[in-house]
Order: C-alpha cells, then structure tokens, then sequence
C-alpha cells in the first residue's frame, strides 16, 4: 500500500528557507542583469493562488513540471508564478534531482537469529523534506521481506508485531552504499520478549567530593551506606576552579563482588552477559586530552553476587566549589536471573 502523507507540505518548508532562497533567485537574476526588488517583512509569503495551467490537476504538478532553474527564473520573470511559487519550484527539482532508487530486500530475526514470521513492516521513503510515502508489507515464513521499485532521498524501516520489540522505536536507515540483493538481505533484529520478572528500578543523586573521597551507595536502593556495593570517587585538581577554565580530573566507579560491562549503541540491552564484568573502571580527563569534557555519560551491564542489572550514569565535574554532581539510574534484578526486561506492574518497591 502506498500513501502519500504530505502532498504539499514541501511547500510549507519554503517558508523556513525564504531568504536562502530568495538570495539565491537573487543572484541569478542579478546574473542576467534583472533588478530584484524586496518583499516587505510583513508581506505574508503567497501560495499557489492561481488557478493550474491547462494540462495540470494542480498548481503543485505545475510547479514540480519545471526541468531548469532558467525556466523557473523565466517564468517568475513573465508572472506566471509569484516569487514563493519559484522558491517552491526550485526545491521540488532539485528533491527530482536527488532521487534516486530505494529498493531493498531485508529479513527480520529475534535476537538468536530465528527468522520472525508475519511482521508488519513499514517503509517510509523520503521524497522531500517532511514530504514522505509510505509502503507497508509483512515478512514471509522466512522472515523475508522487500521493497521494489521505490524513489526518493532516503528510506526508514519500521517493524511491529506482538510480542516483539523493536530498537526503541527507532527506525531501520537504508544504507547510502546498499546494493540490493535477494540472496543477501539487509539483517533487522527485533527483541523476542521472555516476559518480565520482578526488577528494582533505582534513581541515585548525590553530591560527590572533588578530594578522592570514596561514596557507596546500594544497588537495590538510592541509599547511601558505607557498605553499598557502587563505589564512586572523583579527584579533581584543583578542586576549586574556574568553569571558564579546563582542569584535571578523573573519576571511579567500582562494584564490589562484581563489576560492570560497558555497552554502547545496543537498542535491546535486555539480558547481562554471563562474563566480562570489570570491578573498577577509571576515566580520566586532564587538560592535554584532545576531547577534554567536563561531565561525561555511560551505560553498563552491572552484577554483583546474584545481582544482575544495567546502570546509566551520569557525572558533571564543573561546579567551582565542591562537591560535585553524581547521578545514575539503575534497574536491577535480584532474583540472579540475567533478564533485564522491565514492566513497572512488576516492580519492586
């Protein structure tokens, strides 16, 4: 199924680039030695207020018919479109001009590489700038699926089906160098749901010292307690500064009886590895660092004894006089079970 969501909303866009736009007719004309008058600012812009040509539906079809910015120029220049018109003239050739073909053949799978049957998956290919269409099909009992004979400037892939989740709602992007192939079809994983189990979710945030000085706060709870199990430690040097000014600084983060996993980019961070745990890891940040921040943010899988969990922190080392700022978010499963997957009816409290 094909549905044209926005037939005119790439001329609203004109809107937003009138003055580029306008500058750039500018130029042309003052090229060929035609004086350019200027809109007033409390002019408002003026759309598609005659009627269409003999041989167009549309004011649109017409305007999208020029082939050349001469003829567009031309046409302003014998009144034929009005000045917004040309502008949205301008663009709908230059989107015919950056089409190109988006076909694709894809094949969706869980995340142990299982083929996923009767998904529903919609393709939003990009023909202009908010201007989108969309095709909607279902995968095979191979999980195999395809789009034929699409143009446009880009295409996104959404996947929907019961039971399943898919990358945090965040569609699939057809590569620029994708070259289509039925026998080698572009992989799209979805998170085959196992249903949740009970989980603590956790939100901590402290004051840290700048002096090295260690705080512990436990998994389980925002509390903070000398026996907690996230260990934290930041030195900054010196510990008063100037925000203006960059200093020397690092922190610490460690789990006692455990450790934690870095994982970047993962849209389904639903199940802890069963190893590769670290008990501390230290960043340090000291001036001579090419990509020298101030704060800085990571996610990591986290255990401690039958603890299992995932953790986003989140440290900002610039308040001129200490302490400073510490916060994570932590959903965690005592249970000893690996299964991150979270439904607050089932959490506890």
């Amino acid at each position: 199924m094909k549905t044209n969501l926005s037939p005119i909303v790439s001329a609203i866009r004109s809107i937003i680039l009138t003055f580029a736009a306008a500058s750039f007719l500018a130029t042309l004309a003052s090229a060929q030695g035609q004086p350019r008058a200027s809109r007033p600012d409390n002019e408002a812009p003026q759309f598609l207020t005659n009627a269409p040509p003999p041989g167009f539906a549309t004011r649109v079809d017409y305007l999208k018919s020029f082939t050349s910015e001469k003829d567009i120029l031309n046409a302003r220049q014998a009144g034929l479109i009005n000045e917004d018109e040309s502008m949205l003239a301008m663009w709908a050739r230059e989107d015919k001009m950056e089409s190109k073909p988006m076909d694709i053949y894809g094949q969706v799978v869980d995340q142990s590489g299982q083929p996923v049957v009767g998904v529903k998956v919609q393709g939003y290919v990009r023909v202009g700038i908010g201007d989108d269409e969309e095709h909607d099909t279902e995968t095979d009992s191979q999980g195999r699926f395809h789009f034929l004979g699409l143009h446009g400037q880009g295409l996104g892939i959404r996947l929907q089906k019961q039971g399943y989740e898919y990358g945090y709602k965040i569609p699939y992007r057809r590569p620029e160098n994708y070259l289509p192939d039925p026998n080698n079809p572009a992989i799209i994983t979805m998170w085959k749901l196992r249903g949740a189990e009970p989980m603590v979710r956790v939100r901590i945030e402290s004051d840290v010292p700048c002096d090295g000085s260690v705080k512990r706060f436990d998994l389980l709870s925002n509390r903070q307690t000398n026996s907690g199990v996230l260990m934290v430690k930041l030195t900054r040097n010196p510990i008063n500064i100037n925000r203006r000014i960059p200093f020397d600084w690092s922190v610490t983060i460690a789990i006692t009886n455990g450790g934690l996993l870095e994982f970047t980019n993962q849209p389904y961070p639903y199940e802890a590895p069963v190893g590769g745990y670290q008990p501390t890891i230290t960043l340090n940040f000291p001036t001579n660092m090419v990509a020298w921040q101030k704060e800085f943010r990571k996610n990591y899988y986290i255990e401690s004894g039958q603890v299992f969990g995932r953790i986003a922190i989140h440290v900002l080392a610039d308040r001129p006089q200490p302490p400073t700022y510490f916060d994570a978010e932590i959903y965690a499963n005592p249970n000893g079970s690996r299964n991150l997957e979270f439904d607050p009816a089932k959490q506890i409290r």
